[in-house]
């Protein structure tokens, strides 16, 4: 923070907070030197004078802002620009880049959404990636893997899922002898760009399955988004192909019943 006093009779708070965005209003000119005078967004009716020699330290032109500089302030409206590489990227610096937006965002991707699937991911996460004694005693023993515990699920064929239903999900398709591709893009029949990613693309025998486990259908919006992705799996002649779990009334789970489905579609039992 920055304090100083505004120039003008204006209500303000007499300081310049870190990360402020402004514009500038006038420049002027004296026996002192060059000068500019801001108007900051959230005070918009003061106005504070910056002289040349101070310009260069505190002030720095923002015709674009990185999302660490976006940190902590919105937007009407966002340009999001998201390349396909970017040491600094993680799942919780997309998330905070595409929540900088009140009414509109526009999203600005590098050749394709292949950047946005890959956050999606798990292990793409920063928090995942500390071990830490701050929230909970219980540390992975294995020290090779850097992950909490309780912050992952793994199959036991050590791929990351986003829950414990599909870890159970997983694992009998494993124990049958089936393969399987986790979030595998699936694109529509006419359009490249349109496409889904099945909780499992299961592989046996020569033939290909697309497992959905469905957690939430109580909940009417996740019930109107699945209708919608069946709708477009039959719309793509994929519903012959589709097999489909679900939670029990009360978000139980059987792992007999898993592997009951996936006998009675996948091997003809």
């Amino acid at each position: 923070m920055n304090r100083r006093k505004r120039t003008s009779a204006g209500n303000g708070l007499d300081y310049v907070a870190n990360g402020e965005i402004g514009i500038v209003v006038s420049t002027g000119s004296s026996e002192r030197g060059d000068s500019l005078e801001v108007a900051f967004a959230t005070q918009p009716k003061a106005k504070y004078r910056y002289w040349g020699v101070e310009v260069d330290e505190q002030l720095e032109l923002a015709y674009a802002l990185t999302v660490h500089k976006a940190q902590g302030s919105d937007f009407e409206i966002v340009f999001f620009v998201l390349p396909k590489e970017a040491t600094t990227l993680s799942r919780e610096l997309l998330y905070t880049g595409l929540t900088r937006f009140r009414k509109k965002l526009v999203l600005l991707l590098q050749s394709d959404t292949a950047i946005l699937e890959r956050m999606r991911r798990p292990e793409q996460s920063q928090t995942l990636q500390r071990n830490t004694r701050l929230f909970e005693l219980n540390i992975r023993p294995d020290t090779n893997v850097p992950f909490a515990n309780h912050l992952i699920h793994r199959t036991s064929r050590g791929i990351l899922v986003r829950s414990k239903s599909e870890v159970i999900v997983a694992d009998p398709l494993t124990r049958l002898g089936m393969s399987y591709d986790y979030e595998m893009r699936l694109p529509s029949r006419g359009d490249i760009h349109d496409f889904r990613l099945p909780d499992f693309t299961v592989h046996f025998a020569g033939d290909t399955y697309f497992w959905e486990h469905l957690g939430m259908l109580d909940v009417p919006s996740y019930r109107e988004s699945w209708d919608r992705t069946k709708a477009w799996y039959e719309k793509n002649g994929y519903l012959s192909a589709l097999i489909t779990s679900r939670d029990g009334a009360n978000g139980s789970i059987s792992a007999a019943e898993i592997e009951h489905l996936a006998r009675e579609r996948i091997l003809g039992e």
